[in-house]
């Protein structure tokens, strides 16, 4: 297999829109927005390309106005190197943005030259056993995990039966889920998700909880759904890792960095019932 030049590999972060279940959704020539009532850890905006730095201000209100119409009380708004102003971020502070996290996108071509498969050197330590998510409970526990991991609110009961509508769909259609628990003692202590989008291996959401930390479990993670990825004719495995924590995993590990990805949020107080 020929390396994916960092141009395409940009395409394919892109082309990574994640739509919540129930989540209206946005689309522009200038922007792509998903929009959960009642949410700001749940709409996110990306793309936002506007070369015309006044034209990019009447877009960035207009793309305010209506997330607050949907019925979001705020967004993660997704900045990459090309995104447009370029100072799109100063721009964001207007509108009470602030950053959040600064991530990398990591690629890992999981075929060499000869095209054979290729895993990265991340093994599973002794002790923790990591399986997909195929049942109700285990994909509660899957949820659950997001708050102490990630800090975000939990899902409203509402958002909860989505993501097990999606869950279930997706296991009916293909026999997987594409969600991964990590486990010690038979105790759910990380989690992580696999989308496949062509050749693309989409792996998201990975995190453990701080007990667990530093006992190799990320990386366990990462193995086991490079592996998934390989088995559906994956030809690269692309994530977004933070700048001070689970990127250097990757890079140790020989995932090759293509740039920074920047999320800033924004919370606002929840407009009034029309």
């Amino acid at each position: 297999m020929q390396p994916w030049p960092d141009a395409r590999v940009w395409e394919a972060v892109h082309a990574w829109h994640w739509i919540p279940p129930g989540a209206a959704r946005i689309r522009t020539d200038a922007y792509e927005a998903a929009v959960v009532r009642g949410s700001w850890s749940l709409t996110y905006v990306w793309d936002f390309r506007v070369d015309d730095p006044a034209e990019a201000d009447r877009r960035l209100d207009e793309l305010a106005a209506e997330i607050r119409r949907l019925g979001g009380t705020g967004a993660k708004f997704q900045v990459t190197p090309h995104s447009r102003p370029a100072d799109l971020e100063l721009r964001l502070a207007r509108l009470g943005f602030e950053t959040q996290d600064v991530t990398e996108a990591l690629v890992w071509e999981l075929r060499d030259a000869r095209d054979r498969p290729r895993l990265p050197p991340l093994a599973l330590p002794p002790g923790v056993e990591v399986r997909e998510v195929l049942n109700d409970p285990e994909l509660d526990a899957f949820i659950d995990l997001a708050p102490p991991i990630f800090g975000d609110p939990g899902p409203t009961p509402e958002i909860r039966a989505g993501f097990h509508r999606e869950a279930h769909a997706r296991i009916r259609a293909t026999g997987r889920s594409g969600r991964y628990l990590a486990r010690v003692d038979g105790v759910p202590v990380g989690r992580a998700g696999l989308e496949m989008a062509g050749p693309v291996a989409r792996l998201w959401g990975t995190g453990v909880l701080p007990a667990y930390r530093r006992r190799g479990i990320y990386g366990a993670l990462v193995h086991a759904r490079c592996l998934a990825a390989i088995a559906q004719s994956g030809e690269i495995a692309l994530t977004t890792a933070r700048v001070g924590s689970s990127g250097p995993i990757l890079k140790r590990a020989g995932f090759r960095p293509v740039g920074e990805v920047r999320m800033l949020v924004a919370r606002w107080e929840p407009s009034p019932a029309p």
